[in-house]
């Protein structure tokens, strides 16, 4: 890494595009380790940000930013600035670029008050690589984890470049009429309302009662500042708590949201992370991943799974479909919500409620901007997760004032129910039935993916009994009679990682290589569905060039 020292000196300004403006970073967070907050920049992540906070539609520079070559090209140098609780503290900033194989190359360093005066990294003291490929991410460090401050990045750039000229975004005029309006559109349905009606009654009258949150990295917290206490799952169990409960102490928070999973996982961990192995019976479930499910490999029957795997919990818990959205005005709905049609679930669409009023003719006032309510491209911002319990109180402000209806009769599937039975297997919990030899997987990864579930301020590995490939080749075998099954294994982004073979009654091949995600993360992938149970031998093994390199099974999905 190159250590970098901000000019003393102001220089001349260039022509600026800004990238962020106030984001807020700090108060712990998923990513945050020792009060270091990144904000990725890789992939297509900048293009978004100089999109919708600096407004550029010039493609020209867009395809510029998506390239280290093109970064050097168009970039003069960076400006960066941050207010803290406490002007007199010392920040650091690191923006960094990545090189072949994912690996992390050029990074520059420098330190700064956090008292909003503008620090600039000037490009040309940057040590660039020949390898560079790709924008990394900016890496802010403040002193301590706990702290919050808010953060501005722009760009000056280089002569004959123009950037949009941007002016401060309106205060947003929350719980105004044109507000109310806003969070009334995301209704998408009310459904039937006999088991939210359970829940509002026993909540009236004090009685115990669970509200669970489960989801992806929104449900998770991403974005918040602080993580665990500005997340729309936070916000929307305390609301409850406050309107409806007589007895709050009564009311109780699960928060199952893990980044970067989809609903095909989360019939894996459902019963660990929510149910708590069968020793909590929810009495409300939120589910959110509307999001997530673009690489469902099943394209809809895990999520209705999931849903009816949920509706038919001991507890019968009433269950919320929540639908969050990108910044580019995308979820899944219309893969998603006819589950919550067939089966008459009150649905909650985030993406109808404010991506219709981004859009408007020039001089026309929104009711919140795009840089308002993201984070970053895929994450609600503080405003962002207040907005998501707005529309979930709306929901059951209209559920509650309806009459009462009869519970809703059972209905065969949309998609389909075939995985609502999975059970999640993992080196703890093997089954006398399941033989395994785990052959060279010998070893506990620790290095897992941590999150912070409920309001816990530690985080909890997922997966942690787990096999994982020690010294030596010899294959992981397991046999056992079912239908399906569902591999989880652990993505990184460490070169110690490689690929594996697996082999399925010695004929069906599969090969999977951890580091193309290119972060620590849990990953599910169905490798055999089949119309009735029959007994099977599976063999994980490296690929002959990865011999020499590990690889984590996690644990694996089983419908019997």
């Amino acid at each position: 890494m190159h250590e970098a020292i901000a000019p003393r000196d102001p220089i001349k300004k260039k022509e600026a595009l800004y990238i962020l403006i106030d984001v807020p970073i700090g108060g712990g967070g998923t990513e945050a380790d020792g009060g270091k907050f990144p904000i990725f920049i890789n992939d297509d992540r900048l293009v978004t940000f100089a999109k919708i906070v600096g407004g550029i539609q010039d493609e020209k520079i867009l395809e510029m930013l998506r390239s280290a070559k093109g970064f050097r090209k168009l970039v003069d140098s960076v400006g960066v600035s941050i207010v803290g609780d406490l002007p007199d503290k010392v920040a650091h900033f690191t923006i960094s670029f990545l090189g072949e194989h994912r690996a992390e190359c050029s990074s520059c360093r420098i330190p700064l008050l956090t008292n909003g005066l503008e620090s600039i990294i000037e490009m040309s003291s940057l040590d660039w690589r020949d390898s560079d490929t790709v924008p990394n991410k900016f890496l802010f460090e403040l002193p301590e984890e706990k702290d919050i401050a808010f953060a501005t990045v722009k760009f000056y750039l280089n002569d004959g470049y123009k950037a949009p000229q941007i002016d401060p975004d309106p205060p947003i005029k929350f719980d105004m009429p044109p507000y109310k309006t806003m969070i009334a559109r995301s209704c998408l349905s009310t459904g039937n309302n006999a088991r939210i009606k359970r829940v509002l009654r026993d909540l009236r009258a004090g009685k115990a009662v669970t509200l669970a949150f489960l989801g992806g990295s929104i449900t998770q917290g991403a974005g918040a500042v602080p993580e665990q206490e500005q997340c729309y799952a936070r916000l929307t169990f305390e609301a409850i708590r406050e309107k409806y409960s007589s007895a709050p102490d009564n009311v109780k928070y699960i928060k199952a949201g893990v980044g970067g999973t989809p609903s095909q996982l989360a019939l894996n961990r459902y019963d660990r992370d929510v149910t708590r192995n069968g020793t909590v019976y929810p009495d409300l479930v939120v589910v959110e991943f509307a999001v997530n499910d673009l690489g469902d490999e099943t394209n809809g029957n895990c999520y209705e799974s999931l849903v009816h795997r949920i509706w038919n919990d001991p507890g019968e818990p009433a269950v919320i479909l929540l639908f969050s959205v990108f910044a580019n005005d995308w979820n899944l709905k219309e893969r998603l919500a006819p589950v919550g049609w067939r089966h008459e679930l009150p649905m909650v669409d985030v993406l109808e409620a404010i991506s219709p009023q981004f859009i408007t003719n020039a001089g026309e006032p929104t009711v919140i901007t795009r840089r308002q309510y993201f984070y970053d491209t895929y994450h609600p911002s503080n405003n962002g997760h207040r907005i998501m319990k707005d529309c979930l109180m709306y929901l059951l402000q209209r559920l509650d004032s309806q009459q009462d209806m009869k519970p809703t009769k059972p209905a065969p599937p949309y998609y389909s129910f075939y995985f609502s039975s999975m059970q999640a297997y993992d080196r703890n919990n093997l089954p006398p039935d399941v033989s395994v030899n785990p052959g060279s997987f010998t070893d506990t990864d620790e290095d897992l993916q941590m999150v912070a579930l409920d309001d816990n301020v530690y985080k909890t590995a997922e997966f942690p009994y787990n096999w994982k490939k020690a010294h030596g080749n010899k294959p992981f075998q397991m046999e056992l009679v079912c239908k399906a099954l569902q591999l989880v294994f652990k993505d990184s982004a460490s070169p110690d990682f490689g690929t594996i073979r697996v082999t399925v009654d010695g004929q069906r091949v599969t090969y999977y290589n951890p580091q193309e995600v290119g972060w620590t993360h849990c990953h599910a992938t169905l490798l055999f569905q089949e119309k009735a149970a029959d007994k099977h031998h599976i063999e994980i093994c490296m690929v002959p060039e990865d011999e020499d390199k590990t690889f984590t099974i996690l644990g694996f999905g089983v419908v019997r």
